[in-house]
């Protein structure tokens, strides 16, 4: 069912879908978009701003313990490594944009992207449509540049949700607001 679900996705869109998902993916256009904003907040916001931007400092680095060295390098020497849908059915799956060989699972762009969304959303709800927008795009990138399979995708949401709201709580208690 996994391989049709990303089959389906690869193929929708092919050409005129492929420079967006291949933009969007981009490690270093994340890294940017996700210090400019942090340090947004932290310059804008004099109330919140030190608790949002510490809060993202942990998430980043619990998702790159996490997700990069854990699951990427760590697992795989157990023989506990998936195969990319590109490389694992190459007649079938086009690979699009970076193509990496690492461990499929999870997906850690999903993790670093929802770490930093739920640390901003949780302190601007407003925005809450539009990183489900972002992420539900971003979900869809990784299955469409032939990544990702959807529980891989699934695992490094529910993982990035969970680094987020770890950071949340641990900035909280360390860092204090300014009144």
């Amino acid at each position: 069912m996994e391989l049709e679900i990303v089959r389906f996705l690869n193929q929708l869109g092919a050409g005129w879908a492929d420079p967006a998902t291949i933009f969007v993916s981009s490690n270093t256009l994340l890294g940017i978009v996700g210090i400019i904003i942090t340090a947004y907040f932290l310059i804008y916001d004099k109330k919140k701003g030190r608790q949002i931007a510490v809060a993202a400092a942990i998430a980043i680095v619990l998702h790159f313990l996490i997700s990069e060295i854990f699951f990427k390098y760590v697992f795989p020497e157990f023989g506990l490594f998936r195969l990319r849908p590109y490389l694992a059915h190459p007649g079938e799956i086009i690979g699009l944009g970076k193509l990496n060989e690492s461990s499929s699972f999870p997906s850690s762009h999903m993790a670093y992207t929802l770490s930093l969304l739920t640390v901003w959303v949780y302190y601007y709800r407003k925005y809450l449509w539009l990183a489900v927008v972002f992420a539900i795009f971003m979900a869809f990138a990784r299955m469409h540049n032939g990544m990702h399979y959807p529980s891989d995708i699934l695992a490094g949401a529910g993982l990035g949700v969970l680094y987020g709201m770890v950071a949340i709580k641990i900035s909280k208690k360390y860092v204090k607001k300014i009144d």
